[in-house]
């Protein structure tokens, strides 16, 4: 009977220990899963934390080049402000020499269409006296002294006792 005692003890403190021994077992797998679950969490705070510098590197990095884009931008826009003044002031100086030159152009060609004008009258005038005959003016004139020579230069009227030479007689013309 011992050995049936010993056989169903040793059974009994078997059956005991390999449960207990699993059990132990799985309790230091636990562990282990347990320290490899916190060593991962570790990890990933670590990933985060170099993520969150990774980003404010980048938006560091971002509000750097949106600074030198509108740097840029601007020394753009001032550049193209002070070319446009150039040119429109190019333009400007291109217009004045225009209008003068125009001006001197039309002065010109005034001074020429009059000269040509004063040149055309004096052989129009020219032309004129060249075929005209002005002697019948003369006549005309002879003819007008032949008729005050025949006349008498004075001449006397009364009214009443008013004495006037035909010369100083009021009328509507002498009055």
């Amino acid at each position: 009977m011992n050995l049936i005692k010993l056989t169903t003890a040793t059974i009994i403190g078997l059956s005991l220990t390999v449960p207990a021994g699993t059990a132990l077992s799985q309790e230091k797998e636990v562990d282990q899963n347990l320290n490899q679950a916190e060593q991962n969490l570790d990890r990933t705070g670590e990933n985060l934390k170099e993520a969150g510098k990774a980003f404010g590197n980048s938006v560091e990095n971002t509000g750097e080049a949106a600074g030198q884009a509108l740097e840029n931008t601007g020394e753009a826009i001032e550049n193209d402000l002070q070319n446009a003044g150039n040119a429109i002031e190019r333009n400007y100086n291109q217009a004045e020499q225009q209008v003068e030159q125009t001006a001197a152009e039309a002065e010109q060609n005034i001074e020429r269409a009059t000269d040509a004008a004063a040149t055309e009258v004096a052989e129009t005038a020219a032309a004129i006296e060249q075929e005209s005959n002005w002697g019948w003016l003369g006549l005309l004139g002879l003819l007008g002294l032949f008729g005050l020579a025949g006349r008498k230069k004075t001449r006397r009227v009364e009214r009443g006792d008013l004495e006037l030479d035909a010369e100083n007689r009021p009328t509507m013309y002498n009055s």
